[in-house]
């Protein structure tokens, strides 16, 4: 008696235009090529010798190379933090990312990288979770940080350097899946 209630619900739905069979069961597969600029403002700490702390994030627009899909030209805002030892130029950071699309639709990432300071920074970056056509979405793939310093304010009260920075970000196969 149970199977033929849900049985008959199911060709309602059907009948009805709400759901077509095989949507429980399709789930989408894509891998984008894009690019964002970004402008990042923070904070850095000095918080050795040679070695400081940026906390701050960094935003801007996500493009992607077909100009196609629900992420071109998505906002795109990533708070985090990176080390950087000045006498070798390393750097390594983390983070998260909101990526929001042009429906407010969103998808959430964190992200590691290391690199050289002013040079770049390679890394993971993984989705976790989306909301509306994203919730459930997963995938990732390697992206890069490229940066250039615009503007550097000290406190020398504090201690700390105000940061304004410009910069790419770039995601050469990044593979995003929908349930």
């Amino acid at each position: 008696m149970k199977n033929r209630l849900l049985l008959v619900v199911a060709l309602a739905f059907v009948a009805a235009g709400m759901f077509r069979p095989g949507d429980v069961l399709a789930a989408e597969e894509m891998k984008l090529e894009a690019t964002a600029t970004w402008e990042s403002k923070g904070r850095l700490y000095l918080v050795g010798e040679q070695k400081a702390l940026f906390v701050g994030g960094f935003g801007g627009v996500m493009f992607v190379t077909d100009g196609k899909g629900a992420l071109n030209a998505a906002r795109i805002a990533c708070p985090g933090m990176m080390d950087i030892d000045f006498s070798s130029s390393q750097t390594s950071g983390n983070g998260r990312c909101i990526i929001t699309g042009a429906t407010g639709d969103r998808v959430f990432a964190k992200w590691d990288c290391a690199g050289l300071a002013m040079v770049g920074c390679k890394g993971n970056f993984v989705l976790t979770a989306g909301t509306g056509r994203f919730q459930g979405v997963s995938g990732g793939g390697a992206f890069v940080l490229r940066t250039a310093v615009g503007e550097i304010q000290a406190d020398f009260v504090s201690g700390t350097v105000a940061s304004i920075g410009l910069g790419l970000a770039a995601w050469p196969a990044l593979t995003v899946k929908l349930p």
